[in-house]
């Protein structure tokens, strides 16, 4: 039986969290991620805040085996969609994995979509057996990413005479949007469905503040470059988009990124890198950037409950309408 997390849990959970794998890699490799204090902070909030957990914790008859896992999802703030962020145990720690993620899946699928949520995404090291137990529940891929690592910024960097980016503004969401509409296939366009608001840049979670900040560059008026970096607690993660007619600044913008890195604490540089987004990669390994990992964006769709009114049928009069006496009185036979 699955269900959600509750205090009876906590030593399941406990026991189990060091041995399953955390799904984003934004926050693997920049953060320090605890399952127990998430699922924790989401049963205190009622699901308001943090993630939702969902634990299996089963004895199978045959074989006297015992299945044991739980699951994590979180929220994202007003849209319709959730991410996967935490499975236990990985897949390579138990003979019994895939077939306790295949339920935990399916458990927090339906779960998602009784709450409304229309898409739940999962990000998946590309090579393993991940993938496969995800599309076994109807999740697909629609893009992949690579994440590139700078460990330490190189003695004697040079540094751009002056800054050609400038802060991001309230004003530039249509802008950054139209950007991304420029990059991005349309395929993934429809499946992520943006809007400008996505690009707001917004202070981090309550429970790790963090600086982020993103910086805009224009040309004649024109969004055409954009770099975005968030502050971790183990590495600094930076994103980039640049208009495909633009790549002779690539160089340019990845120069003023490092630029903007070299003000943080001195940690590892994560970039991510869509594969669409090849006139990048060249600029970023040119400046001491290694391809480190890759991986597997997915999504599913959900079924949404639709609450349709029940029609109440209207009982009929007690008394059933007769035939009304005729008033008029026929004299004689008609011809």
């Amino acid at each position: 039986m699955i269900k959600t997390f509750d205090v009876r849990n906590v030593l399941l959970v406990n026991k189990l969290q060091d041995q399953g794998l955390l799904l984003n890699l934004e926050e693997a490799l920049t953060q320090t991620y605890r399952p127990l204090l998430a699922a924790l902070v989401g049963w205190l909030s009622l699901q308001e805040a943090g993630v939702s957990t969902y634990v299996c914790d089963e004895d199978e008859m045959e074989g006297n085996r015992r299945m044991a896992g739980f699951a994590q999802v979180r929220l994202r703030k007003e849209r319709a969609e959730a991410d996967v962020v935490y499975l236990a145990p990985s897949l390579s720690a138990a003979g019994e994995a895939m077939t306790i993620w295949r339920r935990l899946l399916e458990k927090l699928c339906r779960e998602a979509g009784e709450q409304g949520i229309q898409r739940i995404f999962a990000r998946l090291p590309e090579d393993g057996l991940e993938v496969a137990a995800f599309q076994l529940v109807g999740f697909s891929i629609y893009t992949q990413e690579d994440i590139f690592r700078l460990a330490k910024m190189p003695p004697g960097l040079p540094r751009p005479e002056k800054k050609t980016v400038r802060p991001q503004q309230s004003a530039d969401g249509w802008g950054l949007q139209g950007l991304y509409a420029a990059i991005a296939p349309r395929l993934v366009q429809q499946v992520e469905n943006l809007t400008a608001k996505k690009w707001e840049a917004t202070p981090g979670p309550w429970l790790r503040p963090a600086r982020r900040e993103g910086w805009v560059l224009e040309d004649k008026g024109k969004v055409i470059g954009y770099v975005r970096i968030r502050q971790g607690q183990t590495g600094h993660w930076l994103e980039m988009l640049l208009h495909p007619q633009a790549y002779e600044r690539a160089d340019e913008l990845v120069g003023q990124s490092l630029s903007l890195l070299a003000e943080y604490p001195p940690l590892p540089i994560y970039c991510c890198l869509r594969r669409y987004q090849g006139g990048l990669r060249v600029p970023l390994e040119a400046q001491g950037f290694q391809l480190f990992a890759s991986q597997c964006v997915m999504i599913k769709h959900t079924t949404v409950r639709v609450r349709k009114p029940v029609l109440k049928l209207v009982p009929g009069l007690e008394k059933r309408a007769e035939a009304a006496t005729p008033m008029m009185k026929t004299q004689g036979n008609v011809k």
